[in-house]
């Protein structure tokens, strides 16, 4: 007979605790963790509420805790990781002046540019018909006439989710995000009258996972994650991301995206807009299996036009409170002056009105209402007031009532152009469907972008993978927001490329994210240093391998795998590494070897990086290369660090094989990032802030929080008074910062921090903290009085020797 189980108590009721945090929790048994987990922590009386669950990436579940308890979640039954949420700001857009000058633009190349080979892959009919590509980020506006138009779900905008507000709407309301995830949506897949996408006849998954004005979190982004897995995407574009916490490929977000790529579906990411030098990438763009990608700057920065009689174009900006501008046609124009009441009924019959607005009641969005009633077609908004730019174009972002025909804004200068033809009788006319912008200067045109972020990553990792133009794109935004506008940034980069992995696999067949990296790799084109083309090759550590070029990744017949070489770092010994060509062609190609290096990069590690040569040894196993058709054979190259280069320098170069002569097949690429010398040697004390402020001291002793100045002993006489350091500190990473407190024996009598996986605070060089003791003991009591001293130890990522550290002057208790 069996024995009767035990009676158990139930669990106590929890009520929620004053202060909670959200944790993500790792499983290591997916059927019970879960389960246990609830029920043993109630048992603890440990608050616990399940936020979201995880069963496609990995094992687990968001949970809000106590905040005072957090810890004791790692020791519950079947829980094998405790991981903190990260915060991703909003992204925003960057604002720039008006511009002065035409430049040639059209339709097919107004977003996706000519510096990546796009409109020449659309003619050949490469255009990304059959795939689909998820994107992740502040949702899509479907209802804009490139993506769709009308309703949810629609023939461009197929599926998707608002994870954040947790419903089955995607839509990218006008927003603190500005649009960001329709701008996004419209480079990778957009196609409509005013502009076609890298990949026009791909299909789109919209997964909103920014607010209408908040940031959005880790386990919002992983539950997008999941979803466009199970929804079967075939690519999926983040541009997202954050250089502060948890920047390691084993932190959960990066090790999700290598979960995604094991699922089959590729994720291409933004390595981010640092302004900061080397070893400043974003996470989760560091993820080893992912695409991630920097930002070259475009060719011109585009507006939408007409054109007048004259042939003169008109850009302008399309209010946010009504229709979009007509894309083709001939219209006539009429002055109508300041309508600030309704006009006539016919007044305006078919025409558009040129119309100022003046003070309250008399808006733009009135104006348009009244023009309206006199049977106008459309307006042209423009400002005269005296405070106004006159060749700016203004924002046409008004707030008011809702019009039923379209309006633009222009300049005071081209509505003032226009006013004098209509006075002088002889008519004016717009035609619509034309552009205009400004050429970017030919020192920055397709040459990295000063904003886009460095590898490589904490852990030496090669990254960013490539660049693509992502300074100054021209692209979809809501109806609300204006329906187009440009912006800039790796936000901008990474959906061009997420649309060329569309085209490839739409003409080539899916691959998996590695290798369809390594094709884009290896054709991809270095670029030239820039601001200053004739200096050399830009760095790897910033470009990549370089440049997409579609056409090239599309008619590859031979791929180097792999197409990249972390060499990590050197000191000094040579690194060997083997790649293989193959050959996928029915015809034998012979290569020749030759081998070209890039600019490098000589520490401090902030925006004030030195810019160096840093020609390594390179030698390859053959300088000619025979491939049969359809085999593949392995090559050995061999790199020894640059001479005279700095510890820490970041170098890179490229091995080019070229056919011979008459041999079918274009060059293909490899590319190789290391480390020169002992990086370990590179102090955690950024140099840059004191050449910055040469009045400062760096490290500093401080008497209070914020309190700059010089490293000067310290007395504290007030019992609730502390000792404060000031740091700005300058290694990418330090597995842990501790501060101790000596007593005057140099005993470590206390350790008031300890900060792990701190990334550098110094980006421009000038970044700081302040960490203070607040003169107790180890056990909390008061300090007694006397002298003591600060010591900080610097614990660098990778690091096996003795760590740096930093011993302040004398602080002296007297209280």
């Amino acid at each position: 007979m069996t024995a009767p189980l035990a009676a158990h108590a139930s669990p106590p009721a929890l009520t929620e605790p004053a202060s909670t945090v959200l944790r993500i929790v790792e499983f290591s048994d997916t059927a019970r963790a879960a389960t246990a987990l609830d029920t043993t922590a109630a048992l603890r009386g440990l608050y616990v509420e399940e936020v979201r669950r995880y069963d496609t990436l990995f094992s687990g579940m968001a949970v809000s805790v106590d905040a005072s308890r957090a810890d004791e979640l790692a020791s519950l039954p079947g829980v094998a990781a405790v991981h903190p949420v990260n915060t991703y700001a909003v992204p925003t857009a960057d604002t720039l002046p008006p511009l002065p000058k035409d430049a040639a633009t059209t339709r097919e190349n107004v977003t996706v540019t000519d510096l990546t080979g796009v409109p020449e892959a659309h003619r050949d009919g490469a255009t990304g018909a059959g795939i689909t590509v998820g994107i992740i980020d502040s949702g899509v506006a479907y209802d804009h006439p490139a993506l769709g138009g009308g309703g949810f779900p629609n023939a461009k905008v197929t599926g998707g989710y608002d994870v954040v507000d947790g419903d089955a709407d995607p839509y990218d309301s006008p927003s603190l995000a500005s649009g960001h995830g329709t701008h996004v949506a419209g480079i990778v897949a957009g196609n409509g009258a005013d502009l076609v996408g890298v990949a026009p006849d791909a299909t789109i998954h919209a997964y909103r996972v920014f607010g209408d004005s908040r940031p959005t979190t880790d386990d919002v982004i992983l539950e997008a994650l999941e979803r466009a897995v199970e929804d079967g995407v075939d690519v999926v574009n983040l541009s997202l991301g954050q250089s502060q916490f948890e920047v390691r490929q084993d932190a959960l977000l990066p090790m999700a995206l290598d979960a995604v790529a094991a699922h089959g579906v590729v994720p291409v990411v933004a390595i981010g807009n640092g302004f900061a030098g080397p070893f400043k990438p974003g996470s989760p763009g560091i993820a080893k299996n992912a695409i991630t990608v920097g930002s070259v700057y475009s060719t011109q920065y585009s507006y939408l036009a007409f054109t007048t009689g004259d042939g003169t174009k008109v850009p302008f900006n399309t209010f946010s409170t009504g229709p979009a501008a007509p894309s083709a046609g001939t219209v006539s124009i009429v002055d109508g002056g300041q309508v600030c009441a309704p006009a006539a009924p016919g007044s305006f019959a078919g025409r558009w009105v040129l119309s100022t607005s003046g003070f309250y009641p008399c808006t733009p969005t009135n104006m348009v209402a009244n023009a309206t009633a006199g049977g106008a077609a459309g307006v042209l908004y423009f400002d005269d007031s005296e405070w106004a730019e006159p060749d700016a174009i203004p924002t046409a972002d008004f707030w008011g009532v809702a019009g039923t025909i379209p309006a633009v804004a222009i300049t005071q200068n081209q509505a003032r152009a226009i006013r004098a033809d209509l006075a002088a009788g002889t008519g004016a006319t717009a035609t619509w469907g034309s552009y205009w912008g400004l050429d970017v200067k030919d020192e920055f045109k397709g040459l990295p972008d000063a904003s886009s972020s460095w590898g490589p990553s904490h852990e030496l990792d090669y990254k960013p993978d490539l660049v693509a133009p992502g300074g100054y794109v021209f692209s979809a935004l809501p109806p609300g927001d204006g329906y187009y506008g440009v912006k800039s940034g790796t936000s901008m980069a990474g959906p061009h490329v997420a649309g060329a992995v569309a085209v490839i696999f739409g003409e080539r067949g899916t691959m998996s994210s590695t290798r369809v990296r390594d094709l884009l790799q290896s054709t991809a084109k270095p670029t030239r240093l820039s601001g200053d083309p004739d200096g050399g090759l830009h760095q790897v550590a910033q470009q990549g391998a370089g440049l997409i070029d579609l056409p090239a990744a599309l008619a590859a017949t031979t791929v180097v795998t792999p197409a990249k070489l972390p060499l990590g770092e050197l000191e000094g010994r040579a690194v060997s590494r083997t790649v293989t060509l193959t050959n996928t062609s029915r015809h034998a190609v012979t290569y020749r070897v030759s081998t070209q290096d890039g600019l490098g990069a000589a520490p401090p590690y902030t925006a004030e990086y030195l810019t160096v040569e840093a020609d390594a040894r390179v030698e390859v196993s053959r300088d000619k290369v025979a491939v049969p058709p359809r085999k593949s054979v392995k090559v050995t190259i061999t790199v020894r660090q640059p001479k005279k280069a700095a510890d820490g320098t970041v170098f890179g170069g490229w091995v080019t094989f070229t056919p011979k002569q008459h041999h079918k097949g274009q060059p293909v690429r490899v590319s190789y990032l290391g480390i020169a010398g002992d990086w370990h040697r590179v102090s955690a004390i950024n140099p840059t802030f004191t050449d910055v402020n040469s009045t400062l001291d760096n490290p500093a002793l401080r008497p209070a929080y914020f309190s700059f100045g010089k490293n000067e002993a310290l007395t504290v006489t007030d019992p609730a008074a502390g000792a404060w350091v000031m740091l700005s500190h300058g290694f990418p990473t330090l597995r842990e910062l501790r501060m101790e407190i000596l007593d005057a024996s140099g005993n470590v009598i206390a350790t008031p921090l300890r900060e792990t996986w701190l990334v550098r605070n110094s980006g421009a060089g000038t970044g700081v903290d302040f960490y203070g003791w607040d003169t107790t003991l180890a056990d909390g009591t008061a300090a007694p009085n006397g002298v003591y001293r600060i010591r900080l130890v610097f614990d660098k990522i990778l690091a096996t020797g003795r760590p740096e550290t930093w011993t302040s002057p004398e602080v002296t208790l007297s209280r």
